[in-house]
């Protein structure tokens, strides 16, 4: 700052003299931070959304581009990741490596010990999976979301699974289990309006209390075996049941067949019967006589038959030219 010397009547007054150049230094490099750090223009990057604030208090929210705002301390902008996946541990904190097979976990009993719907006590260590789905809401709407939304998972948690039994939790209906709390808790937290969509439960792992594992482990290593020898005997059952079915089809065409055969049968000797009834009627002599021969025929030519004379054993008539084999002599004797 120079000073300039002024005489006015018989004295001498020093005025401070301010020169332009050292003025208006400053006022630019002011300028230029205040343009830098809290001027009208913002970016916004491709997962992110920009939620601005006028005098502190929300007005809009901006996606991702080249932005202008009104200077600080006017306007700000509050720049949020709404497309990152949040991973959140209930039960388990992760110390080394989660997902991989060097991993390491420490366990939270206060969180993970939980009463199932049959009273009984099971370790759940669950991972939950959000994003942000409105940047405002997340920021204003709740004190700490991401503390809202550990508490919420722990209560939508215990909740479900206290309306469980616990073979349905260890076993079977983790899937309905996961399903059921990510509902409750959506439902919580949009209440809540915290701008939070969660898009995965995850139950990590299930166990019942040490005390007890080794029981557990027999009931269900029991149970396992049970659906075993169902499934075995459902196996025999269907192999069973189709082999009798086609038995009884079989014996039933069988039958069918002998059936047929008989009637058959029966309608010709009924026709045979007719024409010899019809032939008997015109000559009744002459038919019964060639019938008997015919019967005699039939019946003899099944045996050796021979016919000796009792008074000249030696004397014999071959019936029906049958070769003789054995000849037995004697009064009335025949073979």
């Amino acid at each position: 700052m120079a000073v300039r010397r002024v005489i006015i009547g018989d004295r001498e007054i020093e005025i401070p003299h301010f020169s332009i150049r050292g003025i208006l230094i400053p006022v630019v490099l002011f300028l230029l931070i205040w343009f830098i750090f809290g001027g009208p223009f913002y970016t916004v990057g491709p997962e992110q959304n920009g939620v601005i604030r006028t005098f502190g208090k929300y007005t809009s929210t901006t996606s991702s581009g080249f932005h202008v705002k009104f200077p600080w301390p006017v306007q700000t902008v509050d720049v949020v990741n709404v497309e990152s996946v949040r991973r959140l541990e209930l039960g388990f904190r992760t110390l080394r490596g989660a997902g991989t097979s060097d991993s390491q976990y420490r366990s939270i009993p206060q969180e993970a010990s939980m009463i199932t719907g049959d009273e009984n006590i099971a370790n759940v260590e669950v991972v939950i999976q959000y994003k942000i789905r409105d940047a405002a809401q997340f920021l204003f709407r709740v004190e700490n979301p991401e503390r809202i939304v550990f508490h919420a998972s722990e209560a939508a948690m215990r909740q479900v699974v206290g309306s469980k039994p616990i073979d349905d939790v260890l076993t079977t209906g983790k899937a309905i289990v996961e399903s059921e709390t990510r509902d409750l808790l959506q439902s919580v937290l949009d209440s809540y309006e915290a701008g939070v969509f969660i898009q995965q439960v995850k139950l990590q792992d299930v166990t019942p209390p040490k005390a007890v594992d080794a029981a557990f482990k027999d009931v269900q290593s029991a149970k396992e075996d049970k659906e075993k020898m169902i499934n075995e005997a459902l196996g025999y059952k269907n192999e069973l049941i189709p082999r009798a079915r086609g038995e009884a089809a079989q014996m039933i065409q069988q039958a069918e067949a002998f059936k047929q055969q008989r009637v058959k049968e029966a309608q010709g000797d009924s026709a045979r019967f007719i024409q010899v009834l019809a032939e008997y009627k015109q000559a009744k002599d002459v038919t019964r006589t060639r019938m008997y021969l015919e019967t005699l025929e039939k019946v003899l030519s099944k045996s050796e038959n021979y016919i000796v004379d009792g008074e000249d054993a030696g004397s014999m008539v071959n019936v029906l030219g049958m070769s003789p084999t054995t000849v037995t002599a004697g009064q009335g004797g025949a073979k």
